[in-house]
């Protein structure tokens, strides 16, 4: 199988963070809550890696929370800091894991919601963006579109929020490592992360960078490890956030996964810029509907006129090639593009994909765009 779909969840995985997998299930202990060598040992990885985050992203004015996902992490961003009345700004290239819970307290009315447009070239309209900042009080937004592979000036949008006052919330699923986010520089108030994407960690894994200033109330309650003779949940972060088991292998698996990706990002960065080029290149010459452009993510998506993507992405994976279909969890990216009925087919290169592996991908659609033309 030619893996395309890394955007989904990566497929390689460095031998490390397998045998950091491998070592939890031989020697598993609950970190943090027993005294014992083993269940100390297994505390003590799950503190590296959280410091080491805390490095890799310069923010070394946070606190970083696991959490099983980056879509938990979001919500506990969004739900444990709205309080009522906020005014809320998103954009239309932003993931349902940011849409669907603003969209939830906007339909509550917690939330004065304002979603900011694309343009024709299909980026965030930067002018309506930072109007729209001004006047907000939280700003949350993508690093990058896993549809697209576009993203945002952090840098502006961060400056832009400090002189607003607003808290500003970055999903970092498909943009950490490759956006280069400086947690500090870029005055990113909350950064959620997934840990089995750009991070090469295992699924399961996520974490909410969060500035120690920044009041959160806990999405879930239960015992921590820490103040056990109070029936009151504690008040320190961020064992406060982290109620019940971790998940200490998956959370060591991560540590190992991140130091080798922020370790080989350029070269990564490199690598998606060159088959992200290619990849368009090849797939404009075909006549084929192209939404994407060059981009360090590894994100090409397109259509092959008016055919179904779910059919087009069927009969490459016929031909042992893994792709997606649909709409990515990003409605308000087809509805823009007005695919809300076809969707896109979507390829997303992980590291160790290269040239060949656009040649075999592009010989294979040509194949299949013959057979369409056949039938018409």
């Amino acid at each position: 199988m030619l893996y395309l779909d890394n955007a989904a969840t990566s497929r390689f995985k460095p031998q490390a963070v397998v045998d950091a997998i491998n070592f939890d299930l031989r020697h598993s202990a609950n970190g943090g809550r027993s005294g014992h060598s083993d269940a100390i040992e297994a505390n003590l990885k799950i503190e590296a890696c959280r410091e080491y985050l805390k490095s890799a992203l310069n923010a070394k004015s946070a606190d970083v929370i696991f959490t099983k996902s980056c879509t938990e992490a979001l919500n506990l961003a969004l739900f444990g800091l709205i309080k009522g009345g906020e005014k809320v700004v998103t954009t239309a290239l932003d993931h349902n894991s940011v849409l669907r819970p603003l969209f939830h307290l906007k339909n509550k009315n917690l939330i004065f919601l304002r979603v900011v447009g694309l343009t024709r070239e299909h980026k965030v309209d930067e002018k309506e963006l930072l109007e729209a900042i001004d006047q907000a009080d939280i700003i949350v937004l993508t690093a990058a579109s896993n549809v697209l592979g576009e993203s945002v000036n952090l840098k502006e949008v961060g400056e832009a929020a400090r002189n607003a006052g607003a808290i500003l919330i970055v999903d970092g699923a498909q943009g950490v490592p490759c956006a280069n986010i400086d947690f500090d520089e870029c005055n990113v108030s909350m950064l959620a992360l997934a840990g089995h994407k750009g991070l090469h960690g295992v699924q399961g894994t996520g974490a909410l960078v969060k500035r120690k200033d920044i009041k959160l109330s806990p999405l879930i309650f239960g015992g921590t490890g820490t103040s056990s003779s109070d029936v009151i949940q504690p008040a320190s972060s961020p064992e406060d956030f982290e109620a019940g088991t971790q998940f200490a292998g998956g959370i060591a698996a991560l540590h190992q996964g991140a130091m080798w990706s922020f370790s080989h990002v350029d070269e990564t960065i490199k690598n998606y810029l060159n088959l992200t080029k290619s990849t368009v290149y090849n797939l404009k010459n075909m006549g084929l509907t192209v939404y994407s452009e060059q981009n360090p993510y590894g994100i090409v998506s397109f259509n092959l006129n008016d055919a179904d993507s779910a059919i087009v992405a069927q009969l490459l994976d016929f031909a042992g090639i893994a792709v997606r279909s649909g709409l990515h969890c990003a409605p308000l990216v087809h509805e823009h593009l007005g695919t809300t009925m076809q969707g896109a087919v979507r390829i997303s290169f992980g590291v160790e994909n290269t040239k060949s592996d656009v040649l075999r991908f592009s010989s294979s659609l040509e194949k299949i765009i013959r057979k369409f033309s056949s039938r018409a």
